[in-house]
């Protein structure tokens, strides 16, 4: 699965998600994030792991409940496939 184009339902912003389960979301920016209203107005520092936007991460959850975001199903290689360090 590839990332999937959504728009924040708050204030519009595009972003591309693929999320892998309710715990794991990847998003990527179409723009600057600090454009997002959320993100400019909140006191927080570059490398925040709390910096984010609650807007965008309801916007994802609903989506997915309305299957038009579906989540990534990854197969992992097992047995003889499974890649070995040495």
């Amino acid at each position: 699965m590839t990332m999937q184009p959504l728009n924040c339902e708050t204030c519009g912003r595009g972003v591309l998600v693929e999320k892998f389960s309710a715990a794991h979301t990847s998003i990527q920016w179409t723009s600057d994030a600090s454009e997002c209203p959320m993100i400019r107005d909140a006191v927080q520092s570059v490398g925040d792991h709390r910096r984010g936007c609650s807007a965008l991460r309801r916007s994802i959850d609903r989506a997915v409940e309305r299957h038009e975001l579906s989540e990534s199903r990854i197969d992992l290689p097992t047995g003889p496939d499974l890649p070995r360090l040495h």
